[in-house]
């Protein structure tokens, strides 16, 4: 292909050549980057590092502990997975944009469980947030790529504890935080802290992969066994006792 400007076209001096240079730099910025031309990624994955505030830099929990967690997306259905010990532990989440529920499953050693959780569930899976509140800022930062913004996240009854939450527009899942505590957030989470079973987590996202998915992979596979919110909070919390 010919790139060379007609003739009649072409700068006819140092102060309009240096023009059409800085143009072409910043048109070739955003041409390369897709994500500010779109409405959003619309489906592919999302890897977040995880870290542990609480837990000592030498603590051989950190040696047992989860570190990693992939979110998979498409059509505004997601899930999360979090897998450790070599797969012989494995969480997720799963969110239906059609259902008005959260699947959450737990897999360890040859146990497989899994259950449905409406917001009353949730809310008892994760009592620390049950009174969250949000102050939208005007502040950004890029993380994996994308412009983030930032809201600062408070504990109601608890003056000691806030923490900075980084979201994006730039990944088109709609309402991608429902039936969780940071639902008032309209943006895929790039980076947050959880507190759940005596644990406090730190979640940073480090790749996002635009990519065809499969619906299919969204999907709770079918050798697990549906037991009650509550039987499936103490699998889990016996999980975290063991650990500490």
């Amino acid at each position: 292909m010919n790139t060379s400007l007609p003739i009649n076209s072409r700068p006819k001096n140092k102060v309009s050549a240096l023009l059409l240079i800085a143009f072409s730099i910043v048109f070739s910025q955003f041409s390369c980057d897709s994500k500010l031309f779109k409405k959003g990624i619309k489906e592919g994955t999302i890897e977040y590092s995880i870290s542990y505030p609480q837990i000592e830099k030498d603590s051989y929990l950190l040696d047992i502990m989860p570190n990693h967690m992939q979110m998979t997306f498409t059509n505004d259905i997601f899930r999360s997975d979090i897998v450790a010990g070599m797969g012989l532990f494995k969480t997720s989440i799963i969110s239906n944009k059609n259902d008005e529920m959260l699947t959450h499953s737990l897999k360890l050693l040859n146990k497989k469980y899994a259950s449905t959780l409406g917001n009353e569930d949730i809310i008892a899976v994760s009592p620390y947030y049950k009174d969250i509140e949000f102050d939208f800022t005007d502040e950004t930062k890029r993380i994996a790529g994308f412009k983030c913004k930032k809201a600062i996240a408070h504990i109601k009854g608890d003056s000691s504890w806030s923490f900075d939450v980084y979201y994006t527009n730039q990944i088109a899942i709609e309402n991608p935080n429902r039936l969780t505590p940071f639902e008032p957030i309209k943006g895929v989470l790039m980076e947050y802290d959880l507190y759940n079973y005596n644990t406090h987590m730190r979640f940073m996202a480090q790749k996002v992969t635009e990519k065809e998915v499969d619906p299919a992979l969204i999907d709770l596979e079918e050798d697990y066994v549906m037991i009650s919110p509550t039987d499936l909070k103490s699998e889990i919390e016996s999980i975290f006792a063991k650990v500490q």
